[in-house]
């Protein structure tokens, strides 16, 4: 029985790769065009047969290819494609009152008497930053709707956010948190392909009010793990941003938590994993792989 990371080229090749280096499970990393990760020659090769036919545990970096055989699947297809389309999923956890205020069309904006500018319009599915258009005036908002056309974009209001975070979620536990330092602090977004960095947050300095907006969030999708990104204004109000399905590992330390997270996956199975209903501080968010203090139900620690 095989248990792999199932990517697509452009998407999670480090990622993946040190995942399944770092697994003492036997976690290895396919490509969805059949080619298997050798880490001897560092090269993706041909396999016969292609994808393995008696997979145990299949991981999918954000990709949505056929899974052959009875695997169990990490990340549904349709949990990764409910996070992909930005629109729906903004509006999703607008409504649910975790992002900023959301609107679906211009028409819509401008009919909703408590509405204001400045708002920010984006392409339904975006990346990296690309896709943003910052508008002040009705004509500015008409102009960039224009460029997608109707329902291929939202508006929502522009936050001044002072901090950003990303919350990495398995099993509904955090695996990580990492702060986004800009490379311009003047940026709407803030994205690392954009010159910026991911810093790593020890477990007692976790930001624990964006850690609770991060796990709500996830817990609206069907997500088995995930990235939250969040930010925070200067009173201290957390919005979520997105969730990225296939989120990026670029620092051992992060790579490290993922490994453990997806061994522990393999061994006890998929299910989120509740928190307790108590006060715990990190110990009642962390993923139980990564301490030995993690709070559980049930547990007298």
């Amino acid at each position: 029985m095989v248990h792999y990371i199932l990517r697509r080229r452009q998407v999670g090749r480090t990622s993946a790769r040190e995942i399944a280096r770092n697994s003492t499970r036997g976690i290895v990393v396919y490509r969805n065009d059949g080619r298997k990760y050798n880490h001897v020659n560092n090269k993706y090769e041909k396999v016969p047969g292609g994808l393995p036919t008696d997979p145990g545990y299949v991981f999918r970096w954000g990709c949505v290819s056929t899974v052959p055989g009875s695997a169990t699947i990490v990340n549904t297809a349709a949990a990764i494609e409910t996070v992909n389309n930005k629109r729906s999923f903004r509006k999703l956890t607008a409504d649910a009152n975790l992002a900023p205020k959301t609107w679906l069309s211009v028409n819509e904006f401008r009919d909703d008497t408590t509405a204001a500018y400045p708002v920010i319009l984006r392409k339904a599915r975006h990346a990296q930053g690309r896709n943003l258009h910052v508008c002040n005036t009705i004509d500015q908002l008409q102009m960039a709707a224009s460029r997608y056309g109707a329902g291929n974009y939202y508006i929502s209001s522009l936050i001044n956010k002072v901090s950003e975070y990303r919350v990495a979620i398995v099993s509904g536990r955090v695996c990580w948190v990492a702060k986004k330092t800009p490379g311009n602090p003047s940026d709407v977004a803030w994205n690392v392909a954009r010159g910026g960095r991911f810093d790593n947050v020890s477990f007692g300095d976790w930001p624990l009010k964006a850690v609770k907006v991060a796990i709500a969030a996830f817990n609206l999708t069907e997500l088995d793990f995930g990235g939250v990104d969040v930010m925070l204004d200067a009173e201290g109000n957390v919005y979520v941003l997105e969730i990225n399905s296939a989120p990026s590992q670029t620092s051992p330390y992060r790579q490290s938590c993922f490994t453990k997270c997806f061994d522990y996956i393999v061994d006890h199975g998929k299910a989120r994993i509740p928190l307790i209903e108590e006060n715990g501080g990190w110990k009642k968010f962390i993923h139980p792989s990564l301490s030995t203090e993690a709070q559980l139900v049930g547990s007298t620690v």
